[in-house]
């Protein structure tokens, strides 16, 4: 069985740690929080605070240059251990880099530069080039810039390390969660854990709940619980539960249980609290195709352990997701999830198309389950 690869942010601590970062980084990946962590974690250990001014330089994407780069790169440190250049967001969300460097010119330049003077460059040369690139958005039409970027990407490869950070996995994000309630003080049960990993939305691709999101809830959190030394259910339960997520999936739940009273409360609630109905219909479709895919894998003879391994090899779905999906489906016949599913399908054509108005498509939805 092939090893599970290292993630990112184990590899780099390591590094770090046994002072094998090169002249050149880049960080990268869905987890902006550990790109944003790392990124300062790396200005720290190599910059002097009482000479940050002179010895960390940050080149926004507004009228960044080649030339600009090198000639700060080749100036020496003044009181710390290397002189860091920081390219934040480098590769915007557009997955497009600087306009001077849509530039064929500018951007050869710059792998020039890379390839010649930064390759196998490492702490003996007194400097570090330090670029961020931003997760592509959903809505980023492939092929502007692609070329371009994949080009930085193998000179930076090639030349030092690019750090990918992909989700964390059910043990890191455990650690994650402890690590922050430890550090207010809190005392917690096990089922407190497991109860945030499997209400938040991490981890669910249809929306956008990351770790940032989910330090947010964590500090909501603490606060709710006031000046007790103990994180309770009910203080979890009282941030959590607003995720639309976890309402969506409440309300297939119920619907599955032939609580169709309690569905159409779930989805008021949800309208009145500020979802549209285009999100809560990508939600429901895309909790639908999940649980139509755990159920087809289960009925061809895999188990659990085994849905979660190819489902978070293909499509990164969280472990506590899978499991969830498979629990729910198991409500349904696979032939009732399909004709589901094909509902949900036309429930949004009808409403795209002016057919039908959103909030009554989605309780003609549910009523003819």
């Amino acid at each position: 069985m092939a090893q599970r690869q290292e993630h990112a942010f184990i590899k780099i601590g390591k590094d770090i740690k046994a002072g094998k970062i090169p002249g050149l980084v880049l960080l990268k990946g869905v987890e902006a929080y550990l790109v944003d962590f790392y990124s300062r974690a790396l200005i720290s250990k190599y910059v002097n605070k009482a000479s940050e001014a002179l010895d960390l330089v940050v080149l926004d994407r507004k009228g960044v240059t080649t030339q600009g780069i090198i000639e700060n790169l080749e100036t020496l440190p003044l009181m710390s251990e290397r002189k860091v250049v920081l390219l934040p967001d480098f590769v915007d969300e557009r997955g497009k880099l600087p306009e001077a460097f849509q530039n064929e010119g500018q951007l050869q330049d710059l792998i020039g530069y890379i390839e010649g003077s930064l390759s196998d460059s490492g702490k003996d040369s007194g400097r570090l080039l330090l670029i961020t690139a931003a997760e592509p958005g959903k809505d980023r039409k492939e092929g502007a810039g692609d070329r371009e970027v994949s080009a930085l990407l193998k000179a930076a490869a090639n030349a030092g390390t690019v750090y990918d950070f992909t989700p964390l996995n059910p043990g890191q994000l455990r650690s994650f969660i402890e690590k922050r309630f430890h550090g207010a003080g809190k005392e917690f049960r096990s089922g407190i854990i497991s109860m945030i990993v499997e209400e938040t939305g991490y981890g669910n691709k249809n929306i956008d709940y990351g770790l940032y999101n989910l330090d947010n809830d964590i500090k909501k959190i603490i606060a709710h619980s006031g000046s007790s030394t103990e994180i309770s259910p009910t203080d979890v339960a009282s941030v959590i539960t607003v995720n639309p997520e976890n309402n969506v999936f409440a309300m297939i739940d119920a619907i599955g249980r032939n609580r169709k009273d309690e569905a159409f409360r779930l989805l008021h609630n949800l309208l009145e609290n500020g979802s549209s109905e285009f999100q809560l219909l990508a939600l429901i479709t895309g909790q639908l195709e999940l649980m139509l895919t755990t159920c087809e894998m289960k009925d061809e003879g895999m188990n659990l352990k085994g849905i979660q391994a190819e489902l978070r090899k293909t499509d990164r779905i969280h472990e506590f997701r899978t499991q969830k999906a498979l629990e729910a489906g198991n409500r349904f016949r696979i032939e009732d999830l399909r004709r589901i599913l094909i509902g949900a399908y036309e429930i949004e054509q009808n409403i795209k198309s002016g057919l039908m108005p959103g909030p009554l498509a989605l309780e003609f939805f549910i009523a003819g389950i």
